[in-house]
């Protein structure tokens, strides 16, 4: 868990991704000068037979956008490893 008492935390994201600031947000200390940069990256699976992955959002994953009414958010891979972790558990 970040600590939000050190600095400021931020997060770049993609409009229809699910704000995980958690996970992949980046802290910055006060007083210090920061240059962030910037590359969108797109990841692609391949289909059956050489994974079981799939782009589709799961009724779990679709529960939890619901909670977020007026949202337009879409399949995120680190979301659903999230979720993956989170039923195991």
């Amino acid at each position: 868990m970040i600590d939000v008492s050190v600095g400021m935390v931020v997060l770049v994201h993609d409009n229809t991704q699910l704000p995980l600031i958690e996970n992949v947000g980046i802290e910055l200390i006060p007083g210090r000068r920061h240059k962030l940069t910037y590359k969108k990256t797109i990841y692609q699976s391949l289909s059956s037979p050489y994974s079981d992955c799939n782009d589709e959002v799961s009724p779990v994953m679709q529960a939890m956008f619901d909670q977020y009414k007026g949202a337009d958010y879409a399949y995120s891979p680190i979301l659903c490893m999230l979720i993956c972790v989170a039923q195991y558990m």
